[in-house]
């Protein structure tokens, strides 16, 4: 439990530090950090609530058969790929849990590098995308690797290279393609033409996307809309977090827009983030994983306000807050977590 709370302290700990600290050696420090993190991740030991479904055997990987090309059709291909390969030539999970890990690490690293505060943007990344969604949902985490590193190239125009990504992401779970309407709004002009476009490539796209992943969106249904699974304890809260961020964003809006040019990509995830939580209650497993997504918002919203806040007094209560406030996250899920048990204790195959 004590590897939660270092985690969790360290970026709060620099963050606050009033001990001035070379340029150079916080970029030094910050990527240490997040050699630390996936490292932490990929060589993990049985932490995880899908951890057995990702050993060496999962998908019908086994050491020794040659991949199966006709399992392409059942989604994952990217994932799949890699595993293959570390069960047959590398250490097995540890190897796929690594690969993946770093490319979370490193799409949450450049997003969080991109913020006004990028400590503050780590570190309220820990508790939930970091702890449970890459130590727990290994293929989705990647995918929000991408996803991440993608939503600093579509803030800086590189527009392509975003659909890119979310795509190289759909190769680990193919839930992130919901992202790709989402960069298609953000870029769309205030006219009408463009807008009736933008409604017929979602169509086609969403079409599209049904005919390549209907085995994966047929299991997706089932199991999350359908039957027990559709119920996940904690999600509500989870959901509540981003719109609660969500809600911040708003009240902050017009002061964001004078400082920052992405405001439109957000007040985007702000209006899905506040959908979201009514839905929650009745589908909380669905909309927990899609919910996902979206949690870059909590990372810019508590990272930029405190500079959007003239009084220093303010700023500092905030950012206080902010801290108090994930610490009692982290606290409870740990204590009285339904399934906190399956991150408990944590092991680490090069630490134990």
């Amino acid at each position: 439990m004590s590897i939660y709370w270092m985690i969790l302290a360290l970026p709060a700990l620099f963050g606050l530090s009033p001990i001035k600290i070379d340029r150079d050696l916080k970029m030094i420090l910050f990527w240490l950090f997040g050699i630390v993190l996936a490292i932490l991740i990929g060589y993990r030991h049985e932490v995880g609530g899908d951890w057995f479904r990702y050993v060496d055997t999962a998908y019908g990987i086994q050491k020794g058969v040659s991949f199966d090309f006709s399992s392409f059709d059942t989604g994952d291909y990217a994932y799949r790929l890699i595993h293959w390969i570390s069960v047959n030539y590398l250490n097995g999970i540890y190897a796929t849990n690594l690969i993946c890990a770093v490319f979370f690490v490193a799409g949450l690293l450049r997003f969080s590098r991109a913020m006004s505060i990028p400590w503050m943007a780590l570190f309220v990344s820990i508790q939930f995308l970091v702890i449970v969604v890459s130590m727990g949902y290994t293929r989705q985490a990647a995918a929000i690797g991408f996803l991440m590193w993608g939503l600093v190239d579509l803030i800086n125009g590189k527009n392509i290279r975003f659909y890119v990504l979310v795509i190289i992401g759909s190769l680990f779970h193919f839930t992130s393609l919901i992202m790709l309407p989402i960069g298609l709004m953000y870029n769309i002009k205030n006219n009408r033409i463009q807008f009736i476009l933008l409604l017929l490539v979602i169509i086609l796209s969403g079409m599209a996307i049904y005919a390549l992943f209907l085995r994966q969106i047929d299991h997706m249904i089932y199991y999350y809309l359908t039957i027990k699974f559709h119920h996940s304890d904690g999600a509500v809260v989870r959901v509540f977090m981003n719109f609660f961020a969500a809600v911040v964003f708003f009240i902050f809006y017009k002061k964001y827009k004078k400082s920052f040019n992405d405001g439109k990509l957000w007040f985007i995830f702000s209006v899905v983030s506040i959908i979201l939580l009514p839905l929650a209650f009745s589908y909380s497993t669905f909309v927990d994983r899609i919910a996902i997504y979206f949690l870059p918002l909590q990372l810019v919203v508590f990272s930029r306000v405190p500079i959007l806040m003239e009084s220093p007094y303010n700023r500092t209560i905030f950012i206080l807050g902010v801290i108090l406030i994930y610490f009692s996250a982290l606290f409870v899920w740990l204590n009285f977590g339904n399934f906190s048990s399956f991150w408990l204790p944590y092991q680490n195959v090069l630490l134990n």
